[in-house]
């Protein structure tokens, strides 16, 4: 055999080899689909109840940090925000404590722009490269292998990862250095906080006129009001089959989140000193609603709140 199949070889070992770290609403449905594009997978969550869907899987589960990098591989991260980020990476026991060589970490969360950074150049260090790479679709699109990722980092790392990438979604785009892809996120994030207040509003005002909301949902959806706000998460009961109000609001995408993301847009606003009014208002208007809100809320309940405004 030449020493290029060899090479080839041993590449195509170590990117199919992937520890899978955090299995929530998210993070579940994308180590499923990587399994089943038969990746070898570990996967490891602080919650070991999660692990109960996976028990009928190939899927290894690793007990330790050290465990998950007992080789050459690739890291895919999907945990709630930057400090959980910077614990599992950077914490007493962290995984750059352990984590070989040439190995990529990819952070498919949504994090803040230090933490980013901050875990780029740490892991950089070690001769790891470093990929920020969220997602936008919701679980729905988790589950259907449709997301949209938006990828930071050097492009040679983006390359050898895009069949990992492609197994999880649709809409694959690389923006460019280190943390790019987080910016993207956070003003993704920012419009969508922005538009569905705007939906329950409107919502809210047709209501007080006693229009009937089925008939002007089927208008707006079709009209230049349309958004993905509304036509995935409608915050009325009856109307869209995806929507949380069908359930009591039960989260897909939890109200703490989008008022996370909503900080985080801020933060950035205020580095480059310019001001999102728009973005500002939704991020005080889900301050108020995540105070109030004793049941972790979907993000669409935030109509109960400005219903009674």
């Amino acid at each position: 055999m030449s020493i290029f199949k060899v090479l080839e070889k041993e590449n195509y070992l170590i990117m199919n080899k992937i520890s899978f770290i955090g299995l929530g609403n998210m993070g579940k449905p994308m180590a499923f689909n990587l399994l089943k594009k038969k990746f070898d997978i570990n996967i490891y969550d602080i919650n070991k109840s999660l692990y109960k869907p996976f028990k009928n899987t190939n899927a290894k589960v690793a007990a330790s940090n050290e465990e998950l990098s007992a080789d050459e591989r690739i890291f895919i991260s999907m945990v709630p925000d930057g400090k959980a980020l910077r614990e599992f990476v950077l914490g007493k026991n962290g995984i750059i404590n352990f984590i070989k060589k040439k190995s990529i970490f990819i952070d498919c969360s949504s994090v803040d722009y230090e933490s980013t950074i901050k875990i780029s150049e740490e892991l950089n260090k070690k001769g790891v490269s470093f990929l920020d790479a969220p997602v936008s679709g919701g679980i729905s699109g988790a589950k259907n292998a449709t997301l949209t990722i938006m990828v930071g980092g050097k492009k040679a790392a983006f390359n050898k990862v895009i069949n990992i990438f492609n197994a999880l979604g649709k809409n694959i785009i690389y923006v460019g250095k280190s943390g790019t892809g987080q910016i993207v996120k956070a003003c993704n994030n920012m419009m969508l906080g922005i538009n569905m207040i705007g939906v329950c509003e409107a919502f809210t005002l047709a209501k007080k006129y006693k229009i009937d909301l089925k008939k002007f949902y089927d208008i707006t959806s079709k009209s230049s009001g349309s958004s993905w706000a509304m036509n995935a998460h409608l915050p009325i009961a009856g109307i869209v089959k995806s929507s949380a109000a069908n359930n009591s609001f039960k989260p897909g995408y939890a109200a703490k989140l989008i008022l996370k993301d909503l900080q985080i847009s801020q933060e950035m606003a205020k580095r480059v000193k310019f001001k999102t009014s728009m973005g500002l208002n939704a991020f005080k208007l889900y301050k108020i609603f995540c105070k109030l809100d004793k049941k972790n809320l979907d993000y669409a309940g935030i109509i109960k709140v400005l219903e009674k405004f």
